[in-house]
């Protein structure tokens, strides 16, 4: 009789560790899977949009480094879903992370030196220029876009918006010249010297006389 509860409580107690080894195991997995899919959808994704995005333009060109790493969490990412199984979610969550830094990094950088010239050239022609509040507008769409993950939106205002900037810097006819000029005005180091005739008539046909000043020096 004793026997028999013994052996009766063993089989209970082998239950309980296997069902707590099971329930242990389901707990991992859901961890597993918890992890994967946070790092997917917060990183992952937004990643992948902005380099579909970032295809459109040309004037960034991703390093080698990092092309090799997206192409290594897209497989990742694929084996994943193909295969219904999450293994290492810790380390593809950093490497994606990792990642998107990268790729936010060499994309402001390229992004800024590519926009440095003509967001100059607006904040130089806005000094003098009677649309302050349109090209203040431009440069924010311009600085927006340096930013990563770039999306659609922002996309298409840049688009929009650097249509506009050209627009604008063509029509006042803004050469080199002029900008030197102006960038002299800026730093209050213009003199009546400066005043050649091309700047004088471009002044004049812009009818910007009045929104230009030059100083006395003591």
């Amino acid at each position: 009789m004793l026997q028999e509860r013994l052996n009766k409580s063993r089989v209970l107690m082998a239950e309980v560790s296997q069902n707590k080894q099971k329930n242990n195991e389901h707990q991992n997995v859901v961890r597993r899977n918890n992890t994967f899919f946070d790092a997917y959808a917060k990183y992952f994704v937004p990643v992948i949009k902005g380099y579909i995005i970032c295809s459109r333009y040309n004037h960034v060109n991703f390093s080698d480094k990092t092309e090799k790493e997206l192409k290594k969490v897209i497989e990742y990412s694929k084996s994943v879903f193909e295969n219904k199984v999450v293994t290492a979610p810790d380390r593809y969550r950093d490497s994606v992370k990792k990642l998107r830094e990268q790729m936010e990094m060499e994309w402001k950088t390229q992004t800024d030196e590519f926009l440095a010239g003509i967001k100059e050239e607006l904040g130089i022609l806005k000094l003098v220029s009677n649309e302050k509040q349109e090209i203040n507008r431009i440069l924010q769409h311009l600085n927006n876009f340096s930013y990563w993950p770039t999306d659609k939106n922002a996309s298409e205002a840049f688009d929009e918006a650097k249509i506009k900037a050209d627009d604008i810097l063509s029509q006042m006819e803004f050469d080199t010249e002029i900008a030197g000029f102006l960038r002299k005005v800026k730093d209050r180091n213009a003199s009546l010297l400066d005043l050649t005739d091309p700047i004088i008539a471009w002044i004049r046909k812009e009818n910007l006389s009045s929104n230009i000043m030059l100083s006395i020096k003591n």
